[in-house]
């Protein structure tokens, strides 16, 4: 098992991003980049996934609007559909700060975007009368 030694909020937040995918080489620029937008002044680890959450709800309320998903749900789809589209590619420090992803981006998700199927509804059927399909035959002609 590996050990992880957690020494500063940028910390959290490069372990926190690199589960979207982002690689060691992009945590440099991204990392303040998101600090930048969280007003987390101090606290524990646990508060500083929230505000992180938070952070890329609001992204996820801007890339799938009109869901209707619970936002637990909607922050589920979100990563979900940023990982499927390689999201870290794309994404950059400066559309963090404006809390605006890619156009390319947002429509890749979009595109990947999961709808679940509407509940089922069970009723039961009255019988049916079986009518035949063939014409009925009429007396013997002479």
């Amino acid at each position: 098992m590996v050990a992880i030694k957690i020494q500063s909020k940028e910390d959290i937040i490069a372990a926190y991003l690199t589960s979207l995918g982002f690689n060691p080489q992009q945590l440099p620029e991204i990392v303040p980049a998101v600090a930048a937008e969280l007003d987390f002044r101090n606290g524990n680890g646990d508060e500083l996934v929230k505000k992180i959450d938070a952070f890329l709800l609001r992204l996820a309320r801007r890339t799938f609007s009109k869901t209707g998903l619970a936002d637990e749900q909607l922050l589920a789809e979100f990563k979900l559909c940023f990982l499927l589209c390689n999201g870290a590619d794309l994404c950059t420090a400066e559309s963090c700060r404006r809390l605006s992803l890619p156009a390319e981006l947002v429509r890749r998700m979009r595109e990947r975007f999961v709808v679940a199927a509407p509940a089922c509804l069970y009723a039961e059927m009255k019988p049916q009368a079986i009518e035949s399909i063939r014409p009925r035959k009429k007396g013997k002609k002479k």
